[in-house]
């Protein structure tokens, strides 16, 4: 007698089969996933923020807590794999303990993690690591610091280099013991190539102490923490100074022996078109009224320069020495005015009828001039509408020499009334 073969596929067939296979793979399957969710498991949650929070009494007095912002905690917990997938930093508190502050300083915080919802279905296994944090409890104080430039760059030859930056402050605050040590801020940048050019770079903002060493900001809060700075690149140009003088006899050579100036030549900078243009500077006017045959020292001479050039000599003034003491001075007496500047609806009468006045000058010269050679101009431009008897300044013209000056200050009288 044959036996029969099992056909599988007439199994498959065999709708009673199907029914009883279906269920043993789910029964299977029920099985599985039940004991995989029942099982519990490890987890470690990074990231998690540090809450600190000070006493009412110092947080009312204004003390707050300076640290990292940015250190954080971490901590393992145990749970089903079902709970443990969707907990996140959010499910978990982590808090420094401050009931050991009673005033400003530096603390050691110790931490300590709890559940967010004390009723969630995990446990916290570990401790916190870190196990401690470091804060300073201080007063908030804002401080503006000037900003020192710090750019450092190579210049080509025969070009002058100076640096702006786009802010000359910058205001930082923090805890006022951090504050205090901040000596100076610095913008610092270095470049590598050799400039003939403008250009610009990006300046980090660096702190320093007192001795010079770099201050930390992790517990500072600044207004930026880099500026532009701006580099103006000039072509130099060798000018020479010169003196200005007012009411200088136009006949009156100076020569060496008169008169030195030093320094003599200085070093500007500035756009090429006005270099082109400009072979001396002049030094602040001295008025030839106010000498006398003396020997005169200006050791402060204001330079005079280009408003688009920069003078990069060591000496932003010049010295001058004028020594007129080989000329000779006398007096005279004049007795001839005439008004100027005086406004057409009006008229004037001098009522000085002579004045004495000094004349500088050579010997020679001199002993030629007479009183007669010598005129007063009454300049009542500044009259501005005054009628009466008032006193105004008097110049004076001198004929017949043109190396003599009428030496000080003088006012005639005069009447003015309307016409």
């Amino acid at each position: 007698m044959k036996k029969k073969k099992l056909s599988l596929n007439k199994l498959f067939q065999n709708n009673k089969f199907l029914i009883i296979l279906s269920i043993v793979i789910s029964t299977i399957t029920w099985v599985y996933m039940s004991m995989g969710t029942t099982n519990d498991t490890t987890v470690t949650i990074s990231n998690i923020p540090i809450q600190i929070e000070l006493p009412d009494q110092l947080d009312n007095n204004g003390l707050q807590v300076f640290r990292d912002a940015e250190q954080t905690a971490t901590v393992t917990v145990t749970g089903s794999r079902a709970v443990l997938g969707s907990i996140g930093t959010k499910d978990i508190t982590v808090t420094g303990a401050t009931n050991g502050i009673d005033s400003a300083g530096t603390y050691q915080l110790s931490l300590s993690a709890v559940k967010a919802n004390p009723s969630a279905n995990f446990q916290i296994i570990s401790t916190v690591t870190p196990s401690n944090v470091n804060v300073i409890v201080d007063y908030q104080r804002e401080t503006s610091f000037p900003i020192q430039e710090n750019v450092v760059y190579k210049v080509a030859d025969g070009y002058y280099a100076s640096t702006s930056l786009a802010s000359k402050n910058i205001t930082i605050s923090g805890p006022q013991t951090e504050i205090a040590k901040i000596a100076k801020v610095s913008a610092s940048a270095e470049l590598d190539s050799v400039l003939n050019a403008p250009t610009s770079t990006t300046a980090n903002i660096v702190l320093y102490d007192k001795t010079g060493n770099k201050i930390s900001t992790e517990l500072l809060t600044m207004e930026f923490t880099d500026v532009e700075a701006t580099i103006s690149v000039l072509p130099e140009k060798t000018v020479n100074v010169i003196p200005e003088f007012i009411n200088k006899p136009k006949g009156l050579d100076l020569n060496d022996d008169m008169l030195t100036v030093e320094p003599s030549k200085i070093l500007l900078a500035g756009p090429k078109e006005v270099l082109d243009n400009t072979d001396s500077v002049k030094l602040e006017s001295i008025d030839f009224a106010t000498l006398s045959n003396k020997r005169y020292e200006y050791d402060t001479q204001g330079i005079n320069i280009p408003s688009d050039c920069k003078n990069i000599s060591n000496s932003t003034s010049a010295k001058l020495v004028l020594d007129l003491s080989g000329l000779s001075k006398k007096t005279f007496t004049v007795d001839s005015f005439k008004v100027s500047g005086l406004s057409s609806k009006y008229k004037a009468d001098v009522t000085q009828t002579s004045m004495n006045v000094t004349v500088i000058g050579s010997e020679k010269e001199l002993k030629s001039l007479k009183s007669s050679d010598i005129e007063g101009v009454i300049d009542t431009s500044d009259q501005s509408g005054t009628v009466g008897s008032v006193q105004m300044p008097v110049t004076f013209k001198l004929s017949g020499t043109d190396t003599c000056w009428v030496s000080g200050s003088y006012k005639a009288n005069i009447t003015i009334s309307e016409k």
